[in-house]
């Protein structure tokens, strides 16, 4: 078993559907959601905790993301810049 000295578990119940979820500290979040009630939700807790806690004994994080290059930001216009040098109206515009 790990040794998880701190565990958080949220619980939140909407009409007939419940959704628990168990935290640590360094660790991804374990969830679970089912039909039930706060009874059901509370039978299942410990279960939940067990299962978090041999998931982080194996891998306490999930697999980080392979994700793209981000692409360099476009250069502005030099005719964009240009009007932007100029003097601004005597008018505020509205809209």
């Amino acid at each position: 078993m790990s040794d998880v000295s701190e565990v958080k578990v949220v619980i939140v119940v909407k009409g007939e559907r419940v959704i628990v979820g168990v935290k640590s500290p360094d660790c991804d979040p374990v969830m679970s959601s089912f039909e039930g009630g706060l009874p059901a939700a509370l039978e299942r807790v410990p279960a939940l905790v067990d299962q978090a806690q041999q998931q982080w004994d194996s891998n306490p994080r999930y697999p980080k993301a392979d994700l793209p290059a981000e692409p360099e930001p476009a250069k502005p216009a030099a005719s964009r810049a240009r009007q932007t040098s100029a003097s601004p109206p005597a008018q505020p515009s509205w809209f």
